[in-house]
């Protein structure tokens, strides 16, 4: 009884470590509850969403048969198993995974909120959607089943998800994964799901939110905004900040750190993806026409860089795209199988990849005959420099990355290679994305196979060859 006591006593003090943000001491405290009380539910549920949180889909795994061992229909065992499948993208077990939890007990909310992530990795988008509906009808104010709603929503073109896209505020880690803009001071002042009317002649503070090819996305929304705010402040990601300020003029942009805002000098205080709500109600909203452009000296400096072209075309190259929690293996490639690509004739191949690819390049370069021309990373970094290299291309070929986003921004035909699980931006059927006119989708048709996507590319591109 006393080791019962003290697993309770635990995972209580676990839960409470949860609510202040301390996550790893909440782990350590649940993980003490287990040795001392095998199975106990409350410990198993949080430590397993923990483990995921943190990328250790094998670990919670482990643990979900561990304890199964032991007590075969336990319930919140069975829903970890599940998760922790589907973390490791073995979704076609996930899925009756899911089922055999519901069926033994597991809560039906969270059931259903997991389930849909499975169902839309099987490309099962509109029985994700009725599994979202479900959870949120169990639990109408939770945020995170609501804001999956929202994002399967938008994937399947109906922009009424912006509404519900909104509860990501709500979420437990959406200020981790926000960047510092959205400071937990700033997040009470947030007006969310604004009209166009609420934005009108009032002075805007926007703020940038979560990683740098969403706010390039979202910036195709600021004249939108300025049209109709009497001023426009904006507090972005650094590396955006000399971009924007060339695209959009009249507005203010700086980083978080140089940022000086007062708060009498603003009326209305704006996250990015907030303005979905207000200027892209329908698909006819969106202009898809360019929207950035870099300034004069970065698009002259690259051109004096690049010197005078050898060849047909230019084409830029991204090959690797995304973070270890944004499913970067489902979304990158080995430089080296875009060959059919690299090897086109009358091409000059410019690397675009974000990062150290140097060995990966030298790699490539032994065996091509025209060697992929490749610049220092810190060359790269700044987004107006980036922008200033695309523009002196004809094409870029890129997995999903920021500088799609940065293409389609700048009006510069892209070609992009799409995982089957492709990410709420690219949409979930179709060789166009609303946001932008000059970039098309070539899709996997299953999980993994890359081959007939990269022959597309390297098709297309010389399609234009002949032109």
């Amino acid at each position: 009884m006393a080791d019962t006591a003290d697993a309770e006593r635990l995972a209580a003090r676990g839960v409470e470590q949860l609510r202040q943000g301390r996550g790893d001491a909440a782990l350590a405290s649940f993980e003490q509850a287990l040795k001392l009380a095998p199975g106990h539910p409350v410990s198993v549920r949080n430590l397993g969403v923990l483990l995921a949180e943190r990328g250790r889909h094998a670990d919670a795994l482990a643990l979900a048969d561990a304890t199964l061992k032991r007590q075969p229909e336990h319930a919140e065992a069975l829903l970890l198993r599940a998760e922790a499948l589907a973390g490791l993208a073995d979704h076609a077990a996930a899925e009756p995974a899911y089922a055999a939890a519901l069926a033994a007990g597991a809560p039906a909310h969270d059931v259903e909120a997991q389930r849909a992530l499975t169902l839309v990795a099987l490309g099962r988008h509109e029985a994700a959607l009725a599994a979202l509906d479900r959870a949120v009808a169990l639990k109408p104010d939770a945020p995170l089943a609501r804001h999956r709603r929202g994002i399967v929503r938008l994937q399947l073109g109906d922009f009424g998800g912006w509404a519900d896209y909104e509860a990501r505020f709500g979420i437990r880690r959406f200020p981790e994964t926000a960047g510092a803009q959205v400071t937990a001071a700033l997040s009470g002042a947030l007006t969310t799901s604004p009209s166009a009317d609420a934005l009108a002649g009032r002075r805007v503070l926007l703020l940038g939110e979560q990683g740098i090819g969403d706010q390039v996305m979202f910036a195709g929304m600021i004249p939108d905004l300025q049209a109709v705010a009497a001023s426009v402040t904006c507090v972005c990601e650094p590396r955006l900040v000399r971009l924007f300020r060339a695209a959009f003029p009249g507005a203010s942009f700086a980083g978080p750190a140089e940022a000086q805002v007062r708060r009498s000098g603003i009326d209305r205080v704006v996250a990015m993806g907030s303005l979905g709500s207000a200027f892209r109600r329908t698909r006819a909203d969106f202009p898809g026409r360019p929207y950035l452009t870099p300034s004069d000296a970065a698009r002259a400096r690259w051109a004096e860089r690049l010197g005078p072209r050898t060849t047909r075309l230019r084409v830029g190259v991204s090959w690797r795209g995304g973070l270890p929690n944004t499913r970067r293996d489902q979304r990158s490639l080995a430089l080296e199988q875009l060959a059919p690509v690299l090897g086109l004739p009358d091409c000059e191949v410019v690397s675009l990849q974000y990062g150290d690819a140097a060995a990966e390049i030298a790699a490539a370069n032994a065996s091509l005959s025209r060697p992929i021309r490749a610049f220092a990373a810190t060359d790269l970094n700044d987004f107006d420099d980036l922008a200033g290299l695309v523009s002196n291309l004809d094409l870029v070929v890129s997995v999903q990355t920021a500088l799609v986003h940065l293409a389609g921004g700048l009006g510069r035909p892209c070609l992009t290679l799409v995982p089957f699980n492709a990410e709420w931006r690219y949409m979930a059927a179709g060789e166009t994305m609303p946001w932008y006119g000059s970039v098309r989708l070539l899709r996997q048709a299953g999980p993994g196979a890359w081959g007939p996507v990269i022959e597309a590319a390297a098709a297309a591109v010389a399609a234009r060859l002949e032109t």
